[in-house]
């Protein structure tokens, strides 16, 4: 089957963030599925512009659209994203004389303004058409309190969300329980396939081997511990969504009990100033510039526990799907998560302990009480993360309504 993944943010070796598309479109290459991934050639989590063309990539096919370069204002950013949608019409008819007309286009949504246009040549090749839910738009946007409902650019998106859940074959979201908000909006029954975020079959096999990674912030992590001192690990992203201050403010709790916990932030972000400048009297705090992943990976190994907040907010009623949920649960031996409790249905395996959210005393208890708790074995976490492998997931992904491969959890035997 030849597959188009439209994703205008696509990451990847050497591009950045959001590598679900390729480790997507990795694991249904290996399935004997002929993928190609369609993305901006520039946007704001790229490492560096790419040319406009066709590119392969690590043995992923990727088709990169001449799309506008913009700095950090918004204004730049929405022109880039509208041109998104004309440079797919465009571009088709050359993507099709080199990869093949698509059998399945699926439009992945870091935003909305692509998928008339995914949808319209969709129909142009006789394809199906599926909608991939990353965040529920424009409900994200409002809820976090970053453009009022009532603008018009919220209506504008909220039609064009009805219209999408509309036009669908298939809706694959990566939030359990958002299906009643897509009912509500046009989405009809059976086409909601819910399908979260995880980890690839690489890092899997590399957690086996992880203790052989070496890197300066790996060392300063054993160094810590080899005080005498725990080490607790935040990796991920430093922006209003993350509540990350929550975490500070735990090990504010925590250090003024001389618990002898120390944390360890890393990553970047919009916040991530103003949260140093939180942390600035803190003796058990200490930040670093974000790093490849696989260092992230070792980093988490090392550590004594990771840890991740969300704060209360009823968007995520519907679910949540952070990467580094995924990572934790593989490489940390203890993580903790501090949300309510309908956020984490159906992921509550991958994480030690659960707490309130906005709360500073509940999570530093909570983290107390998983460092003085039992760690999780290698082989444990491992069997765990195999239901969340990309190829188990790029197999439930694309299953036929009733298939047992969309039963979860699925049941693995081992590695391989």
């Amino acid at each position: 089957m030849n597959i188009w993944l439209l994703h205008p943010f696509a990451g990847g070796p050497g591009l950045g963030r959001h590598w679900r598309p390729f480790w997507l479109a990795d694991a249904w290459g290996r399935m004997g599925h002929r993928v190609v991934v369609v993305s901006a050639g520039f946007h704001h989590l790229h490492r560096e512009a790419r040319a406009a063309g066709p590119q392969r990539i690590n043995d992923v096919d990727f088709w990169f659209l001449d799309t506008p370069r913009y700095g950090s204002g918004s204004l730049g950013r929405l022109r880039n994203n509208l041109s998104f949608g004309p440079a797919v019409r465009s571009t088709a008819n050359a993507i099709a004389a080199q990869f093949g007309k698509p059998d399945l286009m699926i439009a992945s949504s870091p935003h909305l303004f692509f998928i008339s246009a995914a949808h319209q040549i969709a129909r142009h090749f006789d394809a199906r058409f599926w909608l991939e839910v990353r965040d529920l738009w424009p409900e994200s946007i409002v809820a976090l309190g970053m453009t009022p409902a009532w603008h018009p650019l919220m209506k504008l998106l909220g039609w064009k969300e009805r219209a999408a859940y509309r036009a669908a074959d298939r809706v694959i979201c990566l939030l359990a329980g958002a299906e009643a908000h897509m009912r509500a909006r046009g989405l009809p029954a059976g086409k909601f396939l819910w399908v979260p975020n995880g980890v690839s079959d690489g890092e899997i096999q590399s957690a086996l081997t992880i203790e052989k990674l070496d890197h300066p912030l790996i060392d300063r992590i054993n160094l810590l511990k080899q005080q005498g001192v725990r080490v607790v690990l935040y990796a991920g992203g430093m922006g209003p969504p993350n509540a990350v201050e929550a975490i500070l403010d735990a090990a504010s709790i925590l250090g003024e009990a001389n618990s002898g916990i120390h944390f360890v932030m890393i990553g970047s972000g919009t916040s991530r100033v103003a949260l140093k400048q939180r942390a600035a009297g803190l003796a058990n705090v200490e930040f670093h510039d974000e790093v490849d992943r696989s260092i992230v990976h070792g980093m988490l190994h090392a550590s004594d526990c990771a840890v991740v907040a969300f704060h209360k907010n009823a968007l995520y009623h519907h679910g949540i799907s952070p990467n580094k949920l995924f990572d934790y649960g593989l490489f940390a031996p203890r993580s903790v998560i501090a949300c309510e409790e309908r956020a984490l249905v159906g992921l509550e395996d991958l994480v030690t302990a659960r707490c309130a959210p906005d709360d500073p005393g509940a999570l530093a208890a909570s983290l107390r009480a998983a460092l003085n708790g039992p760690v999780r074995s290698r082989a444990e976490r491992v069997a765990i993360a195999q239901r969340y492998s990309y190829s188990t997931l790029a197999t439930r992904y694309l299953a036929e309504p009733g298939d047992p491969a969309q039963v979860w959890p699925p049941r693995h035997i081992g590695l391989k």
